[in-house]
This record gives structure tokens, C-alpha cells and sequence, in this order.
């Protein structure tokens, strides 16, 4: 799969909406001066093209439940856009929190940051409003089925961790595991995160009317 192209358009997109960071010169940092949801939108959707890259790389190498845990990462990232730019240019209590919270978590503060956290099932259920035009149960339903699979490899359950044993050779695989068939099977992570994140980008050019890109994001061929 050819993810140059993608990863070329999401950088067009994020200099064209939100520009460079700029340098701090007291925190030695670069940071952004503008806190709003179009910036950290523009930025999950970085976090989810570098998810997009790790994929590859994992999937080959068979470390199949560190492949998870980044697809858990990816799709987050992905719902967390729509929960963000949902109403754009206007925004809700509940994003407003969320953009505070990931402002507030700043590489010298993070620890000390006392916002609360927005709840996932909040987010999820902007992404069904957004999908569905409104409330739809059965869409909310396989949104969270999806979450909690994916779940599961990020915090290390019995399930997922036992997908690695090889039981004719007696091993975990800690290097990864080895069986070619599995790793292309694996594979698919990428082509199903790499489809999220073009849906994504394509609905943040949409709504900050950058038509152009929204129409390169919608005929991007990632073969």
C-alpha cells in the first residue's frame, strides 16, 4: 500500500488550516498559540497518519498486539475529530473541556493537568450524529464493539495476549510472530486505518471549506 501520497495531502492540510508551530523560546518548544478544536483535530489526524505508519512495520514484524493497541489509537483519534468539529465553527461545553484538557497537557504540565477527561462514549456518540445525521442505536452499538476489541490490547487482557501462543512450539512469539500467513492476514490493519484516517481528513477539509483538498482526499487511490 502507497501512504506517501496520504501522508503529503494531511500535511498540506495542516499547513493550510492551522500553519507551523512556533518556537518558545523560554520552554525551548514548539507549541501552537491557538487552542481550539480545529488544531487539535488537525493534530489527532497527525497522530492517526503516524498510527497509519506504525502499522506496516508491526504487522510485518508480527508484533500483532502492539498492532492493536495502535489501531485502538488510530480510530480514537479518528472518532475524536468528528466529536470535535461536529457543530464547527461553533462548539459545545463537552469540546470546549476536551480542548482544554489536551491544551492543559503540555510537555511541562501534563502531569499536574486537573481538567477531567470527556467521556469516550460522549465522543462515540458524535461520531453516530455525525455518520447518521442523528441518534442510531445500531451504529452506537458496533462503535462500541469495535472500541472494546480493540481495547483489549491495550490493556494487556488474557484474550489478546493469548492470540500470540504458538502452542506447537511451545512459545510466546516475543520477537514476534513468525508465520507469514498471519502477518499478511495482519495486514489489513493498515488498508482499514489508512481508509479512517483519508474519512477523516476528508471531513475536516469539508468542514473548514477547503474544497480542493476535501476533493483530493476523496479521489486519493492508496493502492
Amino acid at each position: 500500500m502507497n501512504l506517501e501520497n496520504l501522508s503529503i495531502l494531511i500535511e498540506r492540510l495542516r499547513k493550510e488550516a492551522i500553519g507551523e508551530p512556533q518556537w518558545i523560546a523560554e520552554n525551548e518548544v514548539l507549541e501552537y498559540q491557538e487552542h481550539s478544536a480545529k488544531v487539535v483535530a488537525i493534530l489527532k489526524l497527525v497522530r492517526a497518519m503516524h498510527g497509519v505508519s506504525s502499522l506496516g512495520l508491526l504487522c510485518s514484524k508480527g508484533l500483532f498486539i502492539d498492532a492493536g493497541a495502535i489501531m485502538r489509537s488510530v480510530n480514537d483519534c479518528a472518532s475524536e475529530i468528528y466529536f470535535l468539529l461536529e457543530s464547527f465553527p461553533n462548539a459545545s461545553d463537552k469540546v470546549n473541556q476536551f480542548v482544554e484538557g489536551f491544551f492543559a497537557a503540555t510537555i511541562d504540565g501534563y502531569l499536574s493537568n486537573e481538567t477531567p477527561p470527556v467521556e469516550s462514549k460522549k465522543v462515540r456518540s458524535a461520531v453516530v450524529r455525525v455518520l447518521k445525521g442523528q441518534h442510531d442505536d445500531a451504529t452506537r452499538k458496533l462503535l462500541e464493539r469495535i472500541f472494546v476489541a480493540f481495547s483489549g490490547y491495550v490493556h494487556a487482557s488474557y484474550a489478546h495476549i493469548m492470540e500470540v501462543y504458538n502452542g506447537a512450539t511451545a512459545a510466546f512469539n516475543l520477537r514476534g510472530v513468525p508465520s507469514e500467513t498471519q502477518r499478511r492476514m495482519k495486514m489489513e490493519y493498515v488498508e482499514v486505518a489508512a481508509v479512517t484516517v483519508v474519512h477523516a481528513g476528508a471531513f475536516i477539509a469539508k468542514t473548514l471549506a477547503l474544497a480542493e483538498l476535501h476533493n483530493e482526499f476523496m479521489r486519493l487511490d492508496l493502492s
